[in-house]
């Protein structure tokens, strides 16, 4: 009787703990996949894509209603950004994921050179992803900032 008390004891004690295990595994592997969804738009090689995104993305920047569906639109849409905007950084503010979907809040720094009105001023705008995710990779994002932040910043708007 002792025995058995003993080894329910243990297995719910190891329960306990692998449910903590697994919630903070959710939690890295959020951040990584969040922090190579960051650094593939930070070194701009589109050779890295396909670690970071499945082949069939389906790619939303819904502030500019542009939507990439599958790895060639994909393609172009990132090599277009790579090519406007090549002073751009992106930093992680903060991730979150449960299950298969996430969000990915971050701080866009960007030089506007040659840029949207090739002014050569520098911005910053914050934004998030919304993101679903299939394996350990991104199989759909859509991509939200204020624009008119952007603006201003640039002298475009009052």
């Amino acid at each position: 009787m002792k025995q058995t008390i003993a080894v329910t004891v243990m297995c719910v004690a190891m329960m306990l703990m692998g449910a903590h295990v697994r919630a903070d595994d959710e939690q890295s592997r959020c951040r990584r996949i969040s922090q190579k969804f960051l650094d593939f738009w930070n070194l701009k090689d589109f050779s890295t894509a396909f670690n970071v995104f499945t082949e069939d993305i389906v790619y939303e920047d819904v502030t500019f209603g542009q939507v990439s569906r599958g790895g060639e639109e994909f393609k172009t849409f990132a090599e277009g950004f790579f090519t406007l905007l090549p002073q751009s950084t992106f930093t992680l503010v903060k991730s979150s994921c449960s299950g298969q979907h996430g969000s990915i809040e971050w701080l866009w720094s960007a030089v506007d050179d040659p840029g949207f009105f090739r002014t050569g001023d520098q911005f910053d705008v914050r934004g998030v992803s919304v993101i679903a995710i299939h394996g350990n990779r991104i199989s759909h994002t859509r991509d939200y900032y204020d624009y008119s932040t952007v603006l201003r910043q640039l002298g475009q708007l009052q």
